[in-house]
């Protein structure tokens, strides 16, 4: 796995939104029921930053078109079929940090 970064856990209280620079595309970084998560950041759909978006429950939608994304699980939530799911990063605590690796091309993360 490749290290993304490190984002202070206390920035992404209360639902916000952090964009972790890795090119080409960046990531997400948030918190879903007190869980870090991070996706793409770049809506695969026309590369808007889903980190501007709005949050709607435990879902993120794109700014340009209102897609609207699932944080756990990358899965475009709606409309269906219009565009792929997000792909996932791995996001762990560490002490007062949200830690972010990029588990590599190819690699499907189990769990959500």
């Amino acid at each position: 796995m490749t290290f993304v970064g490190r984002v202070s856990r206390a920035r992404l209280e209360g639902g916000a939104f952090v964009r972790l620079e890795y090119p080409p595309f960046d990531v997400l970084v948030s918190l879903v029921e007190g869980v870090p998560v991070a996706i793409e950041d770049a809506c695969n759909h026309a590369g808007a930053s889903l980190a501007e978006g709005e949050r709607h429950g435990n879902c993120v939608s794109c700014p340009m078109h209102g897609y609207l994304f699932d944080l756990a699980s990358g899965r475009l939530v709606q409309p269906r079929g219009l565009c792929d799911d997000q792909r996932r990063f791995v996001a762990a605590l560490d002490g007062p940090d949200v830690t972010v690796w990029d588990p590599g091309a190819g690699v499907q993360i189990i769990g959500v």
